[in-house]
């Protein structure tokens, strides 16, 4: 399921090219080059940068399972597929320690 799902959001462009978290050959250390990158230019420029840093380690607790199936359907993962998924997230939480 993870090789037709990830093919299939890969296929329709799903996913901003800027994400480099859970995408094969990228990682979260290339966001942090890219904001270095910001910074350095903002200076050579002699503007003003900013910088937001948001803990999300809680954000997966927080996704509601019926949007996320909804966005799924809207995004064309029907029928078997969409079936399937609802099935594993019926009545399950995840929680990070």
């Amino acid at each position: 399921m993870y090789i037709r799902l990830s093919s299939y959001i890969n296929k329709i462009n799903l996913i901003h090219p800027s994400q480099h978290g859970f995408q094969p050959g990228h990682s979260t250390f290339m966001t942090l080059l890219d904001m270095e990158e910001k910074i350095t230019k903002a200076i050579d420029n002699n503007e003003s940068s900013v910088g937001i840093f948001i803990d999300l380690a809680k954000a997966f607790d927080t996704v509601d399972h019926s949007i996320l199936l909804k966005k799924m359907s809207n995004y064309g993962i029907r029928g078997l597929q969409l079936k399937w998924f609802h099935s594993y997230l019926k009545e399950r939480t995840q929680s990070i320690m």
